[in-house]
Order: structure tokens, then sequence, then C-alpha cells
């Protein structure tokens, strides 16, 4: 199965490796050709202003706001998935707030929980907050009484990094969804 890791900042190489694990083919997204033939689409975090700037200036942003394909969007990713005060790709049902948490200093690590299955090691750097939810989104991971993943379909919008650790347990369950 072929999964598209947008490759133009951030965290690229951690996903990759992450669906290496899962022996699945992470294919970088660079140019608008390289989005046919997937199964899903990861939009790593990263600064999602400086993204967005390049998914417009290379037609990126027009390709995946035409087709449906399935995207889990980490930090940044989320932030373009969602509605936030900016334009976004609104692929995702809920309201996001950028830089929720603070400034880069103010970056950290926390047990969250896990829908269904225990606890999670999140890693929120210059992170994002889900402030609401459409009625046909699902939480899925909760920082404190804070929401920080959901599902809606077979979209997935994750406001910390997990691909920064060595549990695959998101990566698995985005997967799941794209059988």
């Amino acid at each position: 199965m072929k999964i598209g890791i947008l490759s133009l900042q951030g965290a690229v190489s951690e996903h990759e490796l992450c669906i290496k694990r899962l022996n699945l083919e992470p294919i970088p997204i660079k140019e608008k050709s390289d989005l046919d033939n997937l199964k899903g689409l990861i939009m790593p975090g990263g600064e999602s202003t400086t993204l967005r700037n390049l998914l417009k200036n290379t037609g990126l942003w027009k390709k995946i706001n035409q087709i449906n394909i399935p995207i889990m969007g980490t930090c940044a990713g989320a932030i373009l998935m969602g509605n936030s005060n900016e334009e976004s790709l609104e692929k995702i049902d809920i309201g996001i707030n950028r830089n929720y948490y603070g400034r880069q200093k103010d970056s950290f690590q926390k047990e969250i929980d896990i829908k269904d299955n225990g606890k999670f090691n999140g890693i929120f750097i210059r992170a994002p907050a889900i402030t609401n939810i459409g009625e046909n989104v699902e939480p899925i991971a909760w920082e404190g009484n804070k929401i920080v993943g959901c599902i809606q379909e077979k979209h997935m919008a994750l406001t910390f990094h997990p691909e920064l650790t060595d549990d695959l347990k998101f990566h698995e369950m985005w997967v799941e969804k794209l059988s």
C-alpha cells in the first residue's frame, strides 16, 4: 500500500520510518503528480503558514482540495485540515487554534489518554488546540479535558507528534481505516 507523505517541510523522515515499520511504502509528495495512486496522505507538522504557501506554490493545495484522499494531519497538518481563522483545506470539521499552547519554548511532553487504547506519550511542539468538533467527528485522544486527536471518516487530525515516538498506535489506527 502506497502512503504519500507531504515532503515540503516538517517531520517527513520520521513519518516515513513509521510507514516503513508498518510494512507500507512511503511516497514523498513534492508535486501534484506525486498524489496519483495513493491510499492515503500524511501532512506532517512544521510551520502552517509556510506549509500553506509551499502547497500553493507547488499547486498541491488545489489538487489536495480536489481529490478525496484520506489524510492524517499532525500539528501544522491538522491546522491546515481544520477550520481556523486562516485559509484551510477544511477536510475535517474541527475548529483549531494555532499556537494555543504558546511559543516554541512552551513545548512539552505529557502522557495523553487514548480512546480504547490507554495512554500515549504526547509530544506537543508549539502545538495547536482543537477548540470544537462537528457532530460527525469522533474524539480519540485527550490531554486532560482538551481534545488533541480526532477522526472524521478516513481523516485524522492530531495536535501532537506521534511520529517522534516509537509508538505506532496512531499510524496503525489511521491505516486500518484505509483498508
